[in-house]
């Protein structure tokens, strides 16, 4: 049940009257339907405390329902106590061997638990009673993919009902199975068979844009969000997807065109105005990407991003303190950003601030170890502050988990010919030039000068000749 079908069931003002029961102290009854409704509705909600005080007032009146057990369960597994979820299912398992609602759970928590081929062997228990039930279909899917057995996932999806395949919510929950396990071949396959069935389909061709985007085929992506736009246009989500898709494309123009007219008229939606704000930026206009921005975070005052543009516009005009105060405000909200700590570094080397630019480039490289651009320009900004051997040094400590990466290599060459210290240069160069020649280009970046060094050439010309 999605949640507008909540409220047009009343269901809000019913759970509202629930709780004045309980803080009443009275006690009245609820049919098992109704209860059960209301335990749905607290779950789908994640009002946990008030699933939990529904449930044991369930299980005083209906003592031998093993529903209410379930959905104990089910309040264990949003709790994350896996263990006292099993325990309670497998108790009533013994009671209820056939019962498929306990095999679909205790095969969640086995997933959960990372016991996959335990998983497996109760949901096709579940299967077993109910070949028509798609719940266990989708996770039969699942579980088949996270084990390597597309074939076998292919036949579980193919004994899908079209009709089930219509509904908008289960086009969202199949699609997000196979994106969260990266199989965007299986998405497309069963994509164009909803299509196939029902052209006119706007979830599906929403969500085969959505996966064309996830695989950087922005274009594709384009087309299918226009079919979703021609639908419906006043769905917003098929104008947000193109605007996107238009962003990553750079035409920056029609993607404001498009962003602003999936915000509907209320324009609530803090991340899409932080990106039409970007495409403003990007467009140079920056009065009207700061009001954006701002406009954004007066919507979300936690959107770290829109802070960070903000800092970019004022960092672009020179205002280098409204910039810093921007940054670390981005920066207090998300510290692992490592772009934020970069651009408030760069910012510091601008105005010849050391311990604050090396401070905040080591942090940076502290959260991203892996990406060689932040060492590198770490490096760099030591070598411009005066701190040549610092340079150097740092690129030393780190060369062992970039030692396949040239750029490493003509870098410490070109910095220390700079030094003086030709013998390690040319050791550095022999090492740069083996791993790849053709970027021999890189050794002059940093050291313009030996470009005239004969004996320079000399060594290069062994290497590419």
């Amino acid at each position: 049940m999605n949640q507008s079908e909540y409220f047009e069931e009343g269901m809000e003002e019913k759970a509202k009257n629930f709780e004045q029961m309980l803080k009443s102290g009275e006690n009245f009854f609820y049919d098992n339907d109704e209860l059960s409704r209301l335990i749905d509705y607290y779950l789908d909600f994640d009002q946990l405390k008030n699933a939990t005080r529904a449930i044991a007032f369930g299980e005083q009146l209906f003592p031998f329902e093993s529903y209410y057990q379930i959905k104990k369960s089910e309040l264990y597994i949003a709790q994350r106590n896996i263990n006292g979820a099993v325990k309670l299912l497998e108790k009533y398992r013994q009671i209820e061997p056939q019962n498929v609602e306990i095999l679909k759970l205790l095969g969640d928590c086995y997933t959960l638990s990372l016991q996959y081929k335990r998983a497996l062997e109760m949901y096709l228990l579940a299967h077993s009673f109910d070949i028509n039930d798609e719940e266990i279909l989708i996770r039969l899917i699942r579980i088949n993919l996270v084990l390597g057995k597309e074939k076998k996932a292919m036949s579980y999806l193919n004994a899908i009902s079209m009709d089930f395949l219509k509904d908008e919510l289960s086009i969202q929950e199949l699609i997000k199975l196979f994106i969260d396990i990266n199989q965007y071949t299986l998405a497309k396959t069963y994509l164009q068979k909803v299509i196939d069935e029902d052209p006119y389909n706007y979830s599906a061709w929403y969500f085969t844009g959505l996966i064309h985007q996830r695989q950087d085929q922005n274009a594709e992506a384009i087309d299918a969000y226009e079919y979703c736009i021609a639908i419906d246009d006043q769905n917003t989500m098929g104008h947000l997807g193109k605007g996107n898709c238009l962003m990553e494309l750079s035409d920056y123009p029609k993607a404001i065109e498009s962003l602003k007219l999936s915000l509907d008229n209320d324009e609530t939606d803090a991340e899409v105005l932080c990106n039409i704000a970007e495409c403003f930026e990007n467009l140079k206009d920056d009065n009207a990407a700061k009001y954006h921005y701002q406009k954004s975070l007066k919507i979300n005052p936690n959107l770290s991003d829109a802070y960070f543009g903000i800092a970019c516009i004022f960092k672009r005009n020179n205002q280098w303190k409204d910039a810093e105060r921007n940054l670390l405000k981005a920066i207090d909200i998300d510290r692992y950003e490592v772009m934020y700590h970069i651009e408030l570094a760069e910012i510091f080397l601008i105005q010849e601030n050391k311990e604050k630019c090396y401070h905040y480039y080591n942090l940076a490289h502290q959260i991203d170890q892996e990406t060689i651009e932040i060492l590198l320009d770490y490096a760099h900004a030591k070598f411009e502050l005066g701190d040549l051997e610092d340079a150097v040094q740092l690129l030393l400590d780190n060369i062992e988990y970039h030692d396949e990466d040239s750029r490493i290599y003509y870098r410490i060459a070109s910095y220390s010919f700079t030094l003086g210290e030709f013998e390690k240069s040319y050791n550095f160069l022999h090492a740069a030039l083996k791993l790849n020649p053709s970027e021999y280009i890189l050794l002059y970046e940093f050291a313009p000068f030996l470009e005239n060094n004969q004996n320079i050439t000399n060594i290069i010309d062994i290497y590419i000749n």
